[in-house]
């Protein structure tokens, strides 16, 4: 996909400004003539390049990522180049790919940070997280002071590997370096609520949903709030769980399928399968593909089909805790 292309496909709208910058700063180059204006015009074309690409894979438009780094120059952009593409190879489910460009990658660059990070993900991704795990402690060796991404990636495996009190440690020693960050506190608390301690979750969240506030992305604000509504539902605090789920769906309908399973889990606890039914069938139609909504909505059914004295009772919110402990944040470094 050349730029004309990104041009008048159905990119995404927030970062329009962003491309219009990139698109002006190439028909300045194509029309400049001398070689020092040319040489600093290529080098803010591939910069912006750079940060859009890695903007779109954030936000999961990995086919659009792919065609901006593959058009960096291999000769001076390798890393950032192989990196960027490897993110997006695997955003696309094309694993072997994205390994075999990460292996390029840290031949020619052994030293590189970016490209270490991104052979963590990608391990961690096909569930190799011992392996994982090695790439991101290289990593943190070669780190830049004020870069913390391979230490945080490094956080989520020891997570999901049960090490909690070594994730809690090193999310300690994250918070207090960048307190401002929420990611930090909604992993803290997603590792508290593991450990058995939904009090000290739910301090975190609140701690998260405060600082979420003064800048609330999308992706980060689905996952605190199925967070606090697990916590909730965790504690028995049925009436907050109703709350947090509406507000959550209320303010993110398109974010991830996770926040009509909490209402919906929310309307089955309280007796109230029909609108359950209803959240559900329009999570569907929202996220057509998810597999795990059609999965709770034909249990929500069968068992309203069930007479009253052999219904199971309601789901207890795991669905809702595992589709939280899957979130990653991890998104590698550029």
């Amino acid at each position: 996909m050349n730029q004309n292309e990104m041009k008048r496909s159905n990119f995404p709208k927030e970062l329009k400004g962003l491309r219009w910058e990139l698109f002006r700063a190439c028909e300045e180059l194509r029309q400049a003539s001398d070689r020092a204006a040319r040489k600093e015009l290529e080098r803010k074309v591939n910069k912006l390049r750079i940060d859009l690409g890695w903007e779109l894979l954030d936000r999961g438009h990995y086919e659009y990522g792919l065609a901006l780094y593959s058009s960096l120059p291999s000769r001076t952009y390798g890393s950032e180049k192989w990196n960027g593409m490897s993110r997006a190879l695997t955003g696309m489910g094309l694993y072997r790919e994205a390994m075999d460009l990460l292996e390029k990658g840290l031949k020619s660059y052994p030293e590189s940070y970016a490209l270490w990070v991104g052979m963590g993900a990608l391990h961690a991704e096909l569930g190799n997280d011992f392996d994982a795990l090695e790439s991101f402690e290289t990593a943190i060796r070669l780190a830049p002071e004020d870069d913390h991404t391979a230490l945080f990636n490094k956080v989520q495996v020891l997570a999901k590997l049960g090490c909690y009190g070594d994730a809690v440690s090193d999310l300690k020693e994250l918070i207090e370096r960048e307190p401002w960050d929420p990611r930090y506190w909604i992993v803290l608390g997603s590792c508290h609520l593991d450990m058995g301690c939904p009090e000290d979750a739910l301090k975190d969240y609140r701690m998260a949903m405060k600082l979420w506030q003064e800048d609330p992305t999308p992706y980060e604000g689905g996952c605190l709030y199925m967070g606090i509504y697990a916590t909730y539902r965790t504690l028995g605090m049925l009436r907050e769980a109703l709350d947090i789920a509406k507000e959550g769906l209320k303010r993110l309908p398109e974010e991830d399928p996770g926040l009509y399973q909490n209402l919906a889990d929310a309307y089955n606890a309280m007796g109230w399968p029909s609108d359950a039914v209803r959240v559900l069938k329009k999570g569907i139609e929202i996220f057509p593909d998810d597999e795990e909504l059609k999965e709770v909505l034909k249990d929500i059914e069968d068992n309203m089909d069930e007479p009253e004295d052999g219904r199971k009772p309601p789901i207890l919110g795991l669905l809702v805790l595992l589709a939280l402990l899957r979130k990653r944040f991890g998104k590698g470094a550029k």
